[in-house]
């Protein structure tokens, strides 16, 4: 049996992934697959597992995986220490990241940069289903083609193809960089180049062409000093939350795969962001200085939702990634 463990966030489609995986490994006449996610009533940029099984025989144990043949990171920050005991001998750990590993069981793919260049934001998910598909000989390209055309939107068809497709090809150069003992952090990861994108793999997914980046993030003039923000285990973060007196005793920061910034200089002091917060980690500062802004943000609760991000009508809070973030 080949045994897959996903390891995502809500909304980050791993249960649509795993189910995908299921599908395609059991298109054939004897070939047996098992999908089912493991999560609990949190909302969305919670941690979550998903898990799929694949056999030649059908399968009764529904139990959840513990070790795994392939252990896939949709989120980067999920991989906490103790991840090889997750992993069956021989197995690989397959990881969103642009970062290279030292472990030569780690196989990092740049899925967000791979999925926002077809679909307009990182959706990482479907990128994963051609990586391992390079990877075992359980599934095919044509398998997980068919997978996502029965089940999937016909909307969804042309980029999802697509993305497959870019995924298997950044596995297919990573293996011929490790066979030649080239193997760098960009072997998977996605150019900035716009001609990355092989038009022959568009033209192949059904004729559809990939959606535009958009405008970047506006860069904030000033990053207003936001509390600790200290980086969190997953282990310390993804338990149930408590409440003490109607304050948060837990940190749960590390739900969040994107964080607020606050740009001062935009910063009107309107306090809409202070008011909508549904979590309350913006507060007002008491002493305000000449470059700085009158709110800043509790990181060590604050969840990622964007809200404030949202609320604010002069453009003064940007959303960036925590490996930005972290890179500041």
């Amino acid at each position: 049996m080949i045994e897959v463990l996903w390891h995502g966030r809500g909304g980050q489609g791993a249960f649509t992934a795993a189910r995908l995986l299921g599908a395609a490994a059991s298109l054939s006449e004897g070939r047996y697959a098992l999908a089912f996610p493991s999560f609990g009533p949190e909302r969305r940029g919670a941690p979550m597992r998903a898990f799929t099984k694949m056999d030649d025989a059908p399968i009764g144990d529904r139990s959840a995986v513990a070790r795994a043949d392939y252990v896939v990171y949709l989120d980067e920050t999920l991989l906490g220490s103790g991840w090889e005991h997750e992993l069956k001998p021989g197995g690989r750990v397959l990881v969103n990241s642009a970062a290279a590993f030292d472990d030569e069981r780690i196989l990092a793919i740049d899925a967000d940069g791979i999925s926002a260049s077809f679909l307009g934001r990182s959706i990482p998910n479907t990128v994963f289903l051609g990586a391992i598909a390079g990877l075992c000989d359980r599934v095919s390209l044509q398998d997980v083609g068919e997978a996502i055309r029965q089940y999937m939107p016909e909307k969804l068809h042309g980029t999802n193809l697509a993305i497959v497709k870019e995924a298997l090809r950044r596995m297919a150069d990573a293996s011929d960089a490790v066979a030649t003992g080239q193997m760098a952090a960009a072997g998977i990861a996605v150019e900035s180049d716009e001609g990355d994108l092989r038009a022959e793999d568009l033209e192949a997914a059904e004729g559809s062409g990939s959606s535009s980046l958009g405008s970047p993030v506006r860069p904030p003039a000033r990053i207003c000093t936001l509390r600790s923000g200290d980086a969190l285990d997953p282990a310390v973060f993804a338990r149930t939350t408590c409440f003490e007196a109607g304050y948060l005793t837990a940190k749960n920061a590390g739900w969040r795969n994107v964080r607020p910034v606050i740009d001062a200089a935009a910063c009107t002091g309107c306090l809409q962001c202070y008011w909508l917060c549904p979590d309350g980690t913006v507060f007002k500062v008491d002493q305000v200085e000449p470059t700085g802004a009158p709110v800043a943000i509790d990181l060590d609760f604050c969840k990622g939702c964007g809200v404030c991000a949202k609320a604010c009508k002069f453009d003064a809070i940007a959303m960036i990634p925590e490996s930005e973030a972290d890179a500041r």
